[in-house]
């Protein structure tokens, strides 16, 4: 399943919570109408456990999708970002590592004296750093990327995984808030799915800021072990 479909997946996962919260709320509303006549005190119980406990997890879950609708992240840019680094950074200029090598050029046999040496005696230098920019850099950029977008990915599977067991708990309590004896258990059962729910974006969420953690690192750490650089600076021929 491509990123795009999982993204897809995520958004009819949220409209079919939505859907059957409806639902529920209508069953429970109606069957709450019909025992207060006769059974107020277990109307107002479960009204009362409905108004204090699931709908402060309900509006919170609303909220936090409604907040992230819009900026769910796009890992196939950061995936074929980490593609260009790699095809179009690293390839071509490490491919030319070779090319600061002794012998390259009719120059390099010809060309006599102090300054002839000191040309050569720099060539290896200028070799690392050319190879530095595919392994020191292209390399270390594009498996950020990719990190970064495994753990988009991941945190919407995380996501997933809430509303999935979300459903389960609204349609179960559903067919409870039709009669008077599983009334009570309706909020119960709906504070179970909800609390799923945002354990799914816990999880996810966690995830997802330990991977960006470890690009960061990584980054850092191309930026602090500059040995085919020195003084943090390409090499010079002078």
């Amino acid at each position: 399943m491509s990123p795009e479909e999982i993204l897809e997946r995520l958004r009819e996962k949220w409209e079919e919570v939505m859907t059957k919260a409806e639902r529920l709320l209508e069953a429970f509303n109606d069957t709450l109408d019909k025992i207060a006549r006769f059974s107020g005190w277990v109307a107002e119980k479960a009204a009362d456990f409905w108004n204090s406990k699931v709908v402060p997890k309900w509006q919170e879950a609303v909220d936090w999708m409604g907040e992230h609708w819009n900026v769910f992240g796009a890992p196939w840019l950061c995936f074929g970002s980490a593609g260009d680094w790699r095809s179009d950074v690293g390839e071509p200029v490490s491919g030319r590592s070779g090319l600061a090598t002794r012998g390259q050029l009719d120059v390099d046999t010809t060309w006599k004296g102090s300054a002839a040496n000191r040309y050569t005696e720099r060539l290896g230098q200028q070799e690392a750093a050319i190879k530095g920019v595919s392994e020191q850099f292209a390399e270390t950029i594009a498996s950020a990327l990719v990190k970064v977008g495994a753990g988009i990915i991941t945190w919407w599977l995380g996501i997933i995984v809430g509303l999935g067991i979300l459903i389960l708990c609204l349609t179960l309590a559903t067919g409870e808030a039709v009669s008077v004896l599983g009334l009570p258990a309706v909020p119960p059962t709906v504070l179970t799915g909800w609390g799923a729910f945002i354990g799914g974006l816990i999880v996810g969420t966690g995830t997802l800021t330990t991977l960006c953690l470890l690009a960061k690192s990584d980054m850092q750490g191309a930026r602090s072990k500059l040995a085919p650089y020195p003084e943090g600076a390409w090499p010079a021929f002078g």
